[in-house]
């Protein structure tokens, strides 16, 4: 058996060899790392792109980024597309980005840049391991380009213009009866419909980032629910009613009567796309009376008109008789409704403007505020008798008038004598009066329904005095008969008997009355 005296010395030799192997080791990873270092220097100061690189299928790799770039220009390489994207929406809206504000735009040497930066801009060690992964792919290593900044402010103001135009078109929760174009229309979902305008932005985003140069969307958001067809049924539904004179004569307007499908609404309202206007055809039933028809029975025809001069009166009387004229010019009087001269012309005084002038009163020519308007009511009578007028009030002269035939005037006198007559036709008559320096014309508009006519005639029998047996005057009375459109009379129609006094010089007095009068004169 052998023994060994130095064990120590044998534990010795192992550490110091140990020691070697571990010097040895860090020698090595020391050059190592300093190689690796020095190797991913290099790759962070070269100027060329890490090898073995591809862009879209064109070999980019160990190149400068001049070379990059003229390598993608050759291959033609598309790059992001420079095109406007046009972007569709339902209700025919539209909006069109402009690819360059909207940040979408990437260049070829924008591309080359970016390329040969890539693996270049970590610190040498990482950059060392991109090249390492790069170089070492199996074939080639295919780069992706990050997306670009796109301007979200520009995109977001293109899209937010289309919704909300959209909201406002579809914001009618109403239905619009459009009788004119006999349809009925509403919005399917009106108020409850929108884009979604973030979903929106997204898809165009992408849109933006690809060739794509159209993007359609059609998704309507919000909930849609068919209206009550059956209620609108009851609101729109009428029956045709003709138009009518209400109480004044004035037109109260037809209605059209007015009906729709509610079944055929119904199928209109599931086929049509939500947002979107629908026109339901309406059935129109045309009444038989039209507002027009009625208006243009209204003072259509000239029933009369009546002249009469005044060539030798003065300014005042003419001035007179031109204000009364102008308060009757216009006056409508309705069926059943009774005209009074002096209520129409009102009192004369001269704080309104008439003046002084000659007239008649109580059997004497005299002169008074107004004097002359009696030639305006006597012309207003003689047009009235023609126009079928019914007299209520009427009391003539004491003598004849030089402007019209005995029988045919009317006298008036404020709080005395005035001239009324009652319009007992089927329609209104108004009243157009004109004058000019030496005469004045009444005019009757009504409505001629038969074409019946009047044609006058006087009854004239002489006034004695009873007591000495002399002519004083006349007694006149005015018959109208009414005719037909034939000439065929209807009725007879007998005015209110008048008498007309001679002026005194005019009666043949016999010489017993005169010495009388002159006895008791003295």
């Amino acid at each position: 058996m052998t023994y060994n005296r130095h064990p120590h010395r044998g534990r010795s030799h192992f550490g110091q060899r140990l020691l070697l192997v571990l010097i040895t080791v860090a020698i090595v990873l020391l050059l190592g790392l300093a190689g690796c270092g020095w190797l991913g220097y290099r790759v962070t100061v070269s100027e060329k792109s890490l090898p073995n690189m591809r862009l879209d299928g064109i070999d980019v790799g160990s190149m400068t980024e001049y070379e990059i770039a003229r390598a993608l220009t050759e291959h033609q390489w598309p790059g992001l597309n420079a095109a406007p994207l046009r972007v569709d929406f339902p209700l025919d809206l539209s909006c069109t980005l402009d690819r360059s504000q909207a940040g979408a735009v990437r260049t070829a040497a924008e591309a080359a840049r970016t390329l040969r930066a890539y693996g270049h801009q970590g610190d040498w060690f990482e950059n060392l391991g991109t090249y390492l992964r790069v170089w070492l792919t199996p074939g080639a290593y295919d780069v992706a380009l990050p997306a670009p900044d796109l301007n979200e402010t520009y995109i977001r103001a293109n899209v937010r213009s289309v919704t909300d135009r959209f909201a406002s078109l579809t914001a009618d929760r109403d239905t619009f009866l459009d009788r004119e174009n006999a349809r009925l229309s509403l919005v399917k979902g009106g108020g409850s419909v929108y884009l979604d305008a973030d979903a929106i932005e997204a898809e165009v985003c992408a849109a933006l980032l690809s060739t794509r140069t159209e993007l359609s969307w059609t998704e309507i958001s919000g909930e849609v629910r068919m209206p009550d067809f059956e209620k609108i049924y009851t609101d729109v539904n009428v029956e045709p009613q003709d138009a009518r004179f209400d109480e004044e004569w004035n037109v109260v307007p037809e209605v059209v009567g007015c009906s729709f499908d509610v079944a055929a609404a119904q199928q209109l309202w599931r086929e049509a796309r939500p947002g979107t206007r629908i026109e339901i055809p309406l059935e129109l039933f045309e009444p038989e009376v039209k507002a027009e028809e009625l208006s243009s029975l209204l003072y259509r025809d000239r029933l009369c008109f009546m002249t009469t001069n005044y060539w030798d009166s003065d300014s005042d009387r003419i001035g007179n008789i031109h204000l009364a004229a102008d308060a009757l010019d216009g006056i409508v009087i309705l069926p059943g409704q009774i005209f009074s001269y002096n209520d129409a012309v009102g009192e004369r005084t001269e704080e309104r403007g008439y003046r002084w002038a000659g007239a008649y009163a109580d059997g004497e020519v005299t002169t008074e505020i107004g004097g002359g308007i009696c030639q305006v009511s006597s012309t207003l009578y003689c047009a009235a008798m023609y126009a079928q007028m019914t007299t209520t009030m009427r009391q003539n002269h004491w003598f004849a008038v030089s402007y019209l035939s005995m029988g045919y005037d009317a006298t008036v006198s404020w709080g005395g004598p005035d001239y009324r007559f009652k319009n007992t036709r089927d329609y209104p008559v108004k009243l157009n009066v004109y004058y000019d320096d030496h005469s004045v014309t009444i005019e009757f508009w009504g409505t001629n329904v038969d074409g019946s006519h009047v044609q006058p005639w006087t009854a004239t029998s002489e006034v004695y005095d009873e007591e000495w047996g002399c002519l004083i005057g006349y007694s006149v009375t005015v018959n109208r008969n009414i005719l037909d459109a034939n000439d065929n009379l209807i009725r007879q129609v007998q005015e209110p008997t008048g008498i007309y006094h001679l002026h005194d010089h005019e009666i043949d007095w016999p010489e017993a009355k005169l010495a009388r009068d002159a006895a008791l004169a003295g």
